[in-house]
């Protein structure tokens, strides 16, 4: 049951202090560092579940059969589905909590991987990918919320974008876990199926999300979250547990005894149906879009549909093209010369997977997700100093060099490093997210962040279609392109918001 009731609390005699000094007054320890290793577990499990099909892709290919279209289907359908489900993902995590949703969402998810692995053709494996994406988009944007709003303003920033970091740990898990499970040579046969590797691959994905489901049985509900919807003495037991936890006082030593209330949230005690939730979700949604906003979610929701759509899309394909650049490593070919000869249909006849796949293709995405975690590091520890924006800006124009450069280059080691350093402007998605997360006010902001997110993954399901189909057939003008985009997103950059929420929450409430 959703957070429904309105506590009264007499605070006639007692001095309050507002949240944002409350919270403060927890400190940072060892809740925190806790917080961001579930936060970090859940959100590695969306990319796992999300980008797992490119590792094995190749193999798909094969032993199912895939044409080059159904191939695009299948990277894309993760993403299709977190697009179809993540408005009322965020209508739910406003209403019934950050924590509830994401646990619903995990174990959905974790639900709909375990039955696509026994798909027994291309189309029910397509159509349980989508499920997964569908289930798994409630986790990918309440996890910046649930981050975000156990910290002050004066960690937050840095500890949404160390969370961040996790997504290079899972681009380094999924080669770890491809290296060790893919090159097994499994025979045996379950539910009078083949179990192919890949299959294995499925199943050992689910892990992440088991962990976080562990992670997430220690969590409250967010302090804000809970004082917005009426809970004030709630909200405060909490804040009493994390100052006792980062500090190892006791509870009561907690020297905040009432909390100043916020401006309330949406919940579902007014729900009788259909026509009833609909109404919250529209006035959960056009907040999003008044007149100090509009502009600004058009610019973050662009940004990230872009991004996401050059880094998603290329990465969709990126293990395909390293298997044909390792195989013709020495021929001194640019990358569009290979990719140009490589052959990415299929027939029914063409099932043998026996040489589908180089392990070496793994210990290169291995090293390139390393290399992400220390690009990810240097985010956290220089975005307070350099600026949310203009580090978002050095990075895009690190991106529009490299999608330069590609052109002419033939070097195996450098092809590689140019074409990482341009995947890497998916990390410049965790950036908007911060500056979505300080922008958006508590009553809306995991549906602005969920709308944002869901654009953003409309992005990448464009991404993996089109640069798809552009790749193979007009490489080089793809790439000019793509550079022309990120040199737009730059100047776009200039322009997106560095607000603070409080001046948001006050129009609000004048409205």
């Amino acid at each position: 049951m959703c957070i429904a009731g309105k506590e009264k609390h007499d605070k006639s005699q007692v001095a309050s202090h507002t949240f944002e000094d409350a919270l403060t007054l927890t400190g940072v320890g060892r809740f925190h560092y806790v917080l961001t290793l579930i936060c970090g577990i859940c959100f590695m499990a969306v990319m796992a579940e999300t980008m797992g099909i490119s590792m094995v892709m190749p193999m798909i290919k094969c032993d199912l059969a895939a044409t080059q279209a159904e191939q695009g289907l299948l990277a894309s359908a993760a993403y299709f589905g977190v697009v179809m489900s993540s408005h009322i993902m965020g209508f739910l995590a406003d209403t019934c909590g950050r924590v509830r949703t994401l646990r619903y969402s995990l174990v959905l998810a974790t639900a709909a991987t375990i039955i696509s692995a026994f798909s027994v053709n291309t189309w029910m494996l397509i159509a349980f990918r989508f499920l997964n994406g569908f289930f798994i988009s409630g986790c990918q944007a309440c996890v910046f919320s649930l981050c975000g709003e156990y910290h002050s303003n004066r960690t937050r920033v840095r500890y949404v974008t160390l969370m961040s970091m996790f997504l290079p740990f899972a681009l380094m898990f999924l080669p770890v876990m491809g290296l060790l499970i893919l090159p097994m040579k499994l025979d045996f046969v379950i539910l009078g199926l083949k179990f192919a590797s890949w299959r294995a691959f499925f199943l050992i994905n689910t892990v992440l999300s088991i962990g976080g489901l562990m992670g997430l049985a220690t969590l409250t509900e967010t302090p804000k979250y809970l004082l917005v919807h009426g809970q004030h003495d709630a909200s405060l037991d909490v804040l009493r547990r994390i100052y006792a936890t980062n500090t190892g006082d006791k509870a009561d030593n907690f020297p905040v005894k009432s909390i100043v209330l916020q401006t309330g949230g949406a919940d579902l005690s007014n729900v009788h149906g259909v026509k009833d939730a609909l109404k919250i979700i529209w006035s959960q949604t056009i907040p999003l879009f008044y007149k100090e906003r509009i502009l600004h979610t058009f610019n973050i929701c662009f940004s990230l549909f872009s991004i996401y759509g050059i880094s998603q899309g290329l990465f969709m394909w990126f293990p395909t093209v390293l298997n044909d650049l390792i195989a013709k490593n020495g021929q001194d070919l640019k990358v569009c010369g290979v990719i140009g000869s490589m052959d990415v249909t299929t027939t029914a006849a063409s099932n043998d997977c026996s040489n589908a796949l180089d392990t070496f293709m793994f210990e290169v995405l291995i090293m390139i997700g390393a290399a992400f975690t220390v690009i990810f590091l240097i985010f956290s520890y220089t975005i307070d100093i350099v600026g949310k924006v203009n580090l978002l800006m050095i990075w895009l124009t690190v991106s529009i060099v490299c999608a330069a450069v590609i052109h002419w280059i033939s070097d195996f080691a450098a092809i590689v490093i140019v074409l990482t350093l341009l995947l890497s402007v998916g990390n410049c998605g965790g950036i908007i997210a911060t500056i979505s997360i300080e922008f958006y006010p508590t009553q809306i902001n995991a549906m602005g962040m969920c709308f944002a997110m869901m654009i953003g993954r409309l992005g990448s399901v464009a991404g993996g279609n089109i640069i798809g189909m552009f790749l193979f057939n007009y490489c080089d003008i793809l790439f000019w392109v793509i550079m022309a985009h990120v040199v737009v997103l730059v100047a776009l950059a200039t322009v997106l918001p560095e607000l603070k929420r409080e001046r948001a929450v006050k129009n609000d409430l004048e409205k």
